[in-house]
C-alpha cells in the first residue's frame, strides 16, 4: 500500500506538476519566471509543515493520517482545477506539495519502517519503485489527458481518482506499529533478535567487546523499554512489551517476548551529530541533484553537448537509480550505513568535479550513470536511517524535521547553481567550487563510523 501510495503522490511532484507549467503560462496568464518563483516559495511553505505532520503520523497512525492527507490531496487537485490567477495556483501548489510529496510521501516511509526492521533497507528500496514507476507511467497518460479534456478537468480526474480509489484503499490496508496487533517486525526468532541486535551494536559504532553498557538498555530487552523509549514499567502496574494505555488481547496468539516500540526523543536525536551527518548529506544530495536537474541542458551545452544528446542522459539515470534503490537497500541491512553513505558522498564529489569535462557520448551516459547510482543510494540511504538510528516509536516527528531541512535544500540548489553563469563565468567554476563538500561530509561519515558517533544515546533506540 505504500508503495501504490508513493505513486499516488506524482501530482504533488515536480515530475507531475512540469506537466501543467506551459498550461499556467498561456491561460492563467503568468510569466515561466513568476511560476518559477511561486513554485519554489510554496516548496519551502509546504515543507513547514511536515515537523507538525510527523507527530501527527506518530500520534495517530499510518491509516488515520493517510485517509487525512489522500482527502486533502484530493481536494488540493480539484480546487487546483479552478484556478484562475497567480494566488490561486500559489495556494494550489503549496496544498499540492504539503499534502502530496511532503505528508503522503513521510507516511508512506513511515509506514515501512514500522512494519520491518531486519530487511528494512530493503523493504524502503522497493518502496522508491513506485515513485520511479509512476514517473515512468503516468506523465505520458497526464498528457494525453490535458490534450483531450484541458488541464483543469483533469487535475479534476486526478482528484476523482484519489478520492475514489487510492483513499479507501488506504482506510482498509495501512496499518500502525506491528506491536498494537500483538505481533512484531520483521524478525524470525529470539535467536535472530539477539543475533540482529548484536550486529546493530556493532554497526552503530559500539564493539562487544567494548565494555559500553547501558542499564536502562539491559532491562529493557532487545527494543528497549527505559524512559529514552516512553514505554511502561514494571512499577507502573503496566505488563512489559506494552504501549501504555493499550490493552492488548493475550488470547490472540501475542508473543511471549513481544517488546514495546523503541526509540529515542526526538530532542535527543537533535542532538547527535548522526542526525546531522545524515541530514545534512540529504540537504546537499537533495539540492544538487534538483540543480543539475533544473539546469542539465544548459550544463552541457555549456561543455558542447547537443540537446540530442544531453536527452540520452535520463536513460542510465532512471535504469541506475530504481536499481540502486532496491541494491543499497539490500546493502544497508548488511553495512553500516554511515560506510555506504561517505560512498555514495564520494560519487558525488567525482560527479562534480568532472562534469565540466563531459563532452562525448560515452562521458554523457557515465555521466548519466554516476548521477543514478549516488541518486539511488541517496534515496535508499535516507528512507531507512533514522528509524535505523533513532527506533520506531518517534520516526514520524524526526523524519519530519529531516523532510523539511532536505525540501528546503531542493529549493536553493537550482539558484545555488545559477551564480555560476550569472557571476562567475558558467557552471564550470561553481560545480568545482562544491566539489571538495561531499568529499568532507563523506570524511565526516568515514569518522563517525571508525569513531561510534553517539553510541550510548543510538543503543536506547533498540
Amino acid at each position: 500500500m505504500s508503495t501504490l501510495g508513493m505513486a499516488a503522490t506524482l501530482p504533488g511532484q515536480t515530475a507531475g506538476v512540469s506537466l501543467f507549467i506551459d498550461s499556467f503560462i498561456e491561460d492563467v496568464g503568468l510569466s515561466r519566471s513568476l511560476v518559477s518563483w511561486l513554485y519554489t516559495a510554496a516548496t519551502v511553505l509546504g515543507s513547514l509543515a511536515l515537523p507538525l505532520m510527523g507527530r501527527l503520523v506518530d500520534r495517530w497512525g499510518p491509516r488515520r493520517m493517510a485517509t487525512l492527507a489522500v482527502g486533502l490531496f484530493a481536494l488540493s487537485c480539484a480546487g487546483m482545477g479552478q484556478a484562475g490567477g497567480w494566488i490561486g495556483v500559489f495556494v494550489g501548489f503549496v496544498c499540492l506539495r504539503c499534502f502530496g510529496q511532503g505528508t503522503l510521501g513521510l507516511i508512506n516511509n513511515h509506514a515501512v519502517n514500522l512494519w520491518f526492521e531486519r530487511r528494512r533497507g530493503l523493504a524502503v528500496g522497493i518502496l522508491g519503485l513506485g515513485m520511479a514507476g509512476a514517473t515512468a507511467l503516468f506523465p505520458p497518460l497526464i498528457e494525453e489527458g490535458i490534450q483531450a479534456y484541458g488541464w483543469q478537468r483533469t487535475y479534476l480526474i486526478m482528484g476523482g481518482i484519489l478520492a475514489g480509489a487510492v483513499l479507501p484503499l488506504g482506510a482498509l490496508l495501512y496499518r500502525d506499529a506491528p506491536e498494537r496487533y500483538g505481533l512484531s517486525p520483521d524478525r524470525e526468532n529470539a535467536a535472530s533478535e539477539t543475533e540482529a541486535s548484536e550486529t546493530e551494536a556493532s554497526e552503530i559504532g559500539v564493539p562487544e567487546t567494548s565494555g559500553l553498557k547501558d542499564p536502562e538498555l539491559e532491562a529493557s530487552g532487545p527494543e528497549g523499554s527505559g524512559p529514552e523509549t516512553g514505554a511502561a514499567s514494571e512499577d507502573e502496574g503496566e505488563t512489559p512489551g506494552k504501549d501504555r494505555g493499550e490493552i492488548q488481547d493475550e488470547n490472540q496468539g501475542e508473543s511471549q517476548g513481544a517488546s514495546a516500540v523503541g526509540g529515542i526523543e526526538p530532542g535527543v536525536a537533535y542532538r547527535t551529530r548522526t542526525f546531522w551527518l545524515f541530514t545534512g548529506a540529504g540537504v546537499y544530495a537533495a539540492g544538487l541533484g534538483t540543480g543539475l536537474l533544473f539546469h542539465h541542458f544548459s550544463i552541457l551545452e555549456e561543455a558542447g553537448v547537443g540537446r540530442d544528446l544531453a536527452a540520452e542522459f535520463f536513460i542510465p539515470l532512471g535504469a541506475l537509480t530504481a536499481a540502486l534503490n532496491v541494491g543499497t537497500g539490500w546493502l544497508v541491512d548488511r553495512y553500516p550505513p554511515r560506510l555506504l553513505l561517505a560512498a555514495e558522498l564520494v560519487l558525488y564529489g567525482a560527479l562534480t568535479g568532472l562534469l565540466p569535462w563531459a563532452d562525448t557520448t560515452v562521458e554523457v551516459w557515465a555521466y548519466g550513470s554516476v548521477f543514478g547510482v549516488a541518486q539511488g543510494m541517496h534515496q535508499a540511504l535516507l528512507g531507512s536511517v533514522y528509524a535505523y538510528y533513532f527506533g520506531r516509536l518517534h520516526h514520524g516527528t524526526i523524519r519530519g524535521l529531516a523532510n523539511t531541512v532536505f525540501i528546503g535544500g531542493t529549493a536553493i540548489g537550482p539558484a545555488l547553481l545559477a551564480v555560476g553563469p550569472d557571476f562567475l563565468g558558467g557552471f564550470a567554476a561553481i560545480l568545482w567550487v562544491l566539489t571538495p563538500v561531499p568529499f568532507l561530509l563523506g570524511a565526516a561519515a568515514f569518522a563517525g563510523w571508525a569513531a561510534g558517533w553517539d553510541a550510548a544515546t543510538l543503543q536506547r533506540a533498540r
